[in-house]
């Protein structure tokens, strides 16, 4: 069953049980505050014919023993009074009649009931025409005994209009019933709006479709449900995201290292046949050779560095408090040979400090750095590293007068294999593993590359090293 239906019927089940239970007090309640006021009345009409009977008596000097003479005479003297319009019977305890302008016996039952001094009633229903009738009676009293006056009163009226006001009730309840199933339906439809909107989404989730969001059209416990599935929806979107992308570096990374391995292996196999054939002059065979060497250099370099961003991807540093001024200086006399071959001027600038890190790591990041500012450079340029001492770390500044990097492209750099000038960095060498190897040991001493690039005026690559965070 559907959640709207489930509200509907459930307030439907409360407004019904509501109306019910609040009709059948009150028309209950109604009927036993008049049959109070009947019986009163009932008591109260005996009690004044009572008084009236007993003061014609007196006034007449009745008795027990002459009250049958006086039959005749008190019947003239009350069909001449008010009395003549009541309904009464009187009579002895024994039941004998004095007195009656009823149509039924003495009530023995009640007579029994009451004495001289007590007054009484009961409630019955007249079998012969289902009436319901108040039968009250009390004493009369005499010099020398008692007479009991009875008198009836119709109170069926009361019950008539009781089956009325639950006949209408019932009708009342129906109408109810009806308006409410239609208003109830309504309101849940309504309120579960949200919910059913949520369910549309997340059926597009479920099919990939990541992008639908949630409409927050309240801010109750249902909009604090949209809101936080929105928050949901974006985080798996962007895991989603992520991973796509992931697998798209990965296989860029694959198509690009088996393209790294395709061009040097077509040349040491090309070059390996012609020295296999023999018929080459020496000119020529050294030239083969020569090839054959450089290009295997060149595969060892590529296999080094990419065991290099292996093992650095998936391995913990050697943290030792290194001498920053120290290391930059040692990096500065590595690469100052291939700066000065090229022509390309290195200053070095390095404060004092120290940085909990893995030395050769570093070490590594700085060499690489500077080699990629020297091959950006032309010849007469300047590489400047700089290091900084800071409050968290150390900063490194490696700045070039190279060729510059384009904007769009300052974001893929750091995938491996990714060059700019692919045919610039192959002539110097590279495979596009440096930065990519730089953003690894970066991100291992609590750290990032920033770069700030304009073509043809050179770049600056910016690292603030927190160090190796100890365990």
């Amino acid at each position: 069953m559907k959640f709207t239906w489930k509200v509907t019927f459930t307030a439907l089940c409360i407004l019904v049980l509501s109306v019910s239970t609040g009709s059948y007090l009150l028309i209950s309640l109604s009927f036993q505050s008049a049959l109070k006021r009947e019986l009163a009345v009932a008591q109260e009409e005996m009690q004044m014919l009572r008084i009236s009977y007993e003061a014609v008596c007196n006034a007449r000097g009745v008795t027990l023993e002459n009250v049958n003479g006086w039959t005749r005479a008190l019947q003239r003297t009350l069909e001449e009074t008010y009395l003549a319009d009541h309904q009464f019977r009187v009579s002895t305890q024994a039941g004998v009649q004095v007195y009656s302008t009823l149509d039924s016996g003495s009530d023995q039952e009640l007579l029994s009931s009451i004495d001289s001094l007590s007054t009484g009633y009961v409630v019955r229903q007249d079998p012969r025409t289902n009436r319901v009738l108040v039968h009250c009676a009390g004493p009369v009293s005499l010099p020398d005994g008692v007479l009991y006056m009875e008198t009836v009163r119709d109170i069926s009226s009361l019950f008539t209009d009781r089956q009325i006001h639950y006949q209408v009730y019932r009708w009342i309840l129906l109408l109810v019933v009806g308006a409410g199933s239609a208003v109830m339906f309504f309101l849940s439809y309504l309120l579960t709006m949200p919910i059913r909107s949520l369910g549309r989404v997340t059926n597009q989730l479920a099919q990939g479709d990541y992008t639908p969001r949630a409409r927050v059209s309240s801010g109750d416990e249902i909009g604090e449900l949209a809101a936080n599935f929105n928050r949901m929806a974006c985080a798996i979107e962007k895991n989603i995201q992520e991973l796509e992308d992931a697998a798209r570096r990965q296989e860029d990374f694959t198509a690009s290292f088996v393209h790294e391995l395709k061009t040097p292996l077509t040349s040491i196999i090309g070059y390996a046949d012609m020295l296999r054939s023999g018929n080459l002059d020496e000119s020529r065979r050294f030239k083969a050779a020569s090839y054959i060497f450089s290009e295997g250099k060149r595969l060892e370099n590529l296999s080094l560095a990419l065991m290099s961003l292996l093992v650095v991807g998936h391995s913990a540093a050697d943290a030792k408090s290194v001498n920053m001024a120290r290391l930059c200086a040692e990096a500065g006399r590595i690469s100052q040979p291939a700066m000065r071959k090229k022509g390309v001027e290195l200053i070095v600038r390095a404060e004092e400090g120290s940085l909990l890190g893995d030395a050769a790591l570093l070490q590594t990041l700085i060499l690489n750095l500077l080699d990629n500012a020297r091959k950006a450079s032309d010849p007469g340029k300047t590489v400047l590293l700089v290091g900084e001492v800071l409050d968290s770390g150390y900063r490194l500044t490696v700045t070039d007068q190279g060729q510059g990097i384009p904007a769009e492209e300052l974001s893929k750099i750091t995938e491996a294999f990714y060059m700019v000038d692919k045919s610039r960095s192959r002539a110097e060498g590279g495979a596009g593993l440096g930065l990519a190897l730089c953003k690894e040991i970066a991100a291992l001493h609590s750290g990032e590359l920033r770069f700030d690039s304009q073509v043809l005026q050179g770049t600056t690559v910016t690292v603030e090293l927190g160090g190796v965070k100890c365990a």
